[in-house]
């Protein structure tokens, strides 16, 4: 898990890299790898899933608050340290600028165009999340195993007919981009209420998981090529290749042991950092240096972004953390 988590911030990385540059035109379709956010969203799913499905298993109930304690203590205090210093720069740096309150109970996706801090509306997105799918699962558990098959289904696929009817003003708004996190709470329901069912679909998983790779290259070679009429995938389809790539990863103990890539639990731990602090390195690459090599630019935006990351991570992730797991709210859960 700790690769995939690697492989989605570098994704998003690169696409804002590219975005950066400029996105000249041998360099624009690497953009499609913005779609990390869409295996973050899925992670994140199979990731909250499995503890609530686990804490169903073992207590037959969801403590919802201290679900939400929890997340809130992991993503809120790093989350509030940037935007905090963005508003402070806004405030120094322009005229005439206004509180963004939004910004402050993450409903800014709502509320587009988003002037400054522009990847929080998928910050946005998991936070509303946590606040459905605990209280979802723990009222789903009350009618049974097979109603909250159905409903999560029926969640799965509502974005989607969202969608397609048009119901949103941005295609970032939290009720049109579930799909991913919906999903990989799915796939975490088949994982620990239908383990023959689980069993079978990991059997076949790595065949599977070829073919999805395949699959999601050939998005790249379609933007490459666009006279090959290949256009790029919706969200629900993204949603079902990149589950494909958390049921590899969860195949059994000794694949997971093959798929280790040194460095990749450096990086994926400090993801999270990685993702909110990377635009700050770009900004200054655009503005100080923005005719170098690309591959340059590129090399400078991964190490700043870890510097500086690494600085987040040391003073206010890691301690928040620890803090968390000496909590008499907390220190039963596992993650």
């Amino acid at each position: 898990m700790d690769l995939l988590r690697t492989l989605a911030i570098l994704l998003v990385i690169l696409a804002h890299t590219v975005l950066s540059y400029g996105a000249p035109e041998h360099l624009a379709p690497l953009q499609f790898g913005g779609t990390g956010v869409d295996l973050f969203f899925v992670l994140s799913g199979w990731l909250l899933g499995g503890l609530l499905f686990k804490e169903l298993k073992r207590n037959g109930k969801v403590d919802i608050k201290k679900f939400w304690t929890r997340r809130w203590m992991r993503t809120l205090p790093a989350y509030f340290v940037v935007l905090l210093l963005s508003v402070a720069q806004r405030y120094m740096t322009k005229e005439n600028v206004s509180f963004p309150w939004e910004y402050f109970v993450f409903l800014q996706n709502y509320d587009y165009p988003l002037i400054f801090f522009s990847i929080s509306w998928s910050l946005c997105v998991e936070e509303q999340f946590y606040l459905l799918i605990a209280p979802l699962l723990g009222l789903l558990s009350l009618a049974g195993k097979k109603t909250t098959t159905t409903s999560l289904f029926l969640l799965l696929i509502l974005p989607f007919f969202f969608r397609s009817l048009g119901w949103y003003e941005h295609p970032n708004e939290t009720h049109v981009r579930l799909d991913g996190c919906v999903m990989g709470v799915f796939l975490a329901h088949i994982h620990h209420q239908y383990p023959k069912v689980w069993s079978l679909i990991a059997k076949y998983s790595i065949q599977i998981l070829i073919v999805s790779i395949s699959i999601y290259l050939l998005f790249f070679v379609g933007r490459y090529y666009p006279q090959l009429g290949i256009n790029d995938p919706g969200k629900l389809f993204l949603a079902f290749i990149f589950g494909t790539f958390v049921i590899a990863a969860n195949k059994n103990n000794h694949w997971r042991s093959k798929l280790f890539l040194p460095g990749s639990y450096y990086i994926a731990t400090r993801s999270y950092a990685l993702y909110l602090l990377h635009p700050e390195i770009l900004a200054l690459l655009r503005r100080f240096l923005p005719d170098i090599p690309f591959l340059l630019y590129l090399s400078l935006t991964l190490a700043g972004s870890i510097i500086i990351s690494e600085f987040l991570y040391r003073a206010v992730e890691r301690p928040i953390m620890n803090y968390r797991e000496n909590l008499t709210i907390t220190k039963d859960a596992t993650t």
